[in-house]
């Protein structure tokens, strides 16, 4: 849920145009400027024309949510929100990515629950959703389901934060992915992720194997706790690990847990 206009304006920006385009072409179509083609330009003014009254429409929904989210902000109870999952929708506004959030929320008058909501993230504030640190969140008052995350009042996340939150491209190649992955199981450390939530990609990796998206608790010998998301196949016998408080086996890079292979020969099939 976003306070900005911005979206708003866009779509009656160029709902305009395409009013104004397609009022010109029926007009000549329907005057008969050029005999030929008066069909045409009568279809593709009608089809402009539709498309400014649908963009019109969703201006007028962006900009209704956008008032709602205003008031949402002045009015709400101020309370705090610990992210349980996190997982991009693949929908991204002004560059920023559009990610379903599952929140424990804690609110006065509302006491504590769980909920959960999409919303638009700021870059600066990404690496807050693997931090473990609570989010600034306003519930209204009389319906604690409407919540807004406040992200002017979040703690902006570190670089370092950010820079483990961006995901790092995975290798084209298979072959080298594989070599990554062998090489991560040879030399890596033991440990273990717990799997906070999970749901299949809708695809296949070049084995045949379902692909899951996933908010990971990941545990390293020696190293401090860490969350966050992973993408990765997962062989047919063993998916049933892939739901809250699964724990796979895993090696992780020494100097990085978020870099690490499921070692998939110490789980047990199902």
């Amino acid at each position: 849920m976003t306070t900005s206009r911005g979206p708003a304006i866009v779509m009656f920006l160029v709902a305009a145009v395409e009013f104004m385009l397609g009022a010109g072409f029926l007009i000549a179509g329907t005057a008969g400027l050029v005999p030929e083609a008066s069909t045409t330009f009568v279809s593709v003014g009608a089809a402009l024309m539709l498309g400014s009254f649908l963009l019109f429409w969703l201006g007028m929904k962006f900009n209704f949510r956008a008032a709602q989210a205003r008031a949402l902000r002045d009015r709400g109870v101020v309370g705090t929100a610990q992210v349980l999952g996190a997982r991009q929708t693949g929908v991204t506004l002004n560059d920023q990515p559009q990610v379903a959030l599952d929140l424990r929320v804690t609110a006065p008058g509302h006491g504590t629950y769980d909920a959960s909501v999409k919303d638009f993230v700021p870059f600066i504030a990404l690496g807050m959703l693997g931090s473990g640190r609570p989010l600034t969140v306003r519930v209204d008052p009389h319906d604690r389901q409407r919540i807004l995350v406040d992200w002017e009042f979040t703690p902006s996340a570190g670089a370092a934060e950010i820079q483990r939150a961006v995901a790092v491209p995975v290798p084209v190649d298979p072959a080298e992915a594989a070599r990554i992955k062998a090489h991560i199981l040879a030399t890596g450390v033991p440990g273990t992720v717990r799997v906070l939530s999970a749901e299949f990609a809708g695809s296949l990796d070049e084995q045949g194997r379902p692909v899951y998206s996933a908010q990971l608790h990941i545990q390293v010998e020696g190293r401090e706790p860490v969350a966050g998301p992973a993408v990765f196949a997962v062989p047919l016998e063993r998916v049933s690990v892939m739901q809250p408080g699964g724990v796979i086996p895993i090696k992780a890079d020494p100097y990085d847990p978020r870099k690490f292979a499921a070692d998939w020969d110490r789980l047990p099939t199902s």
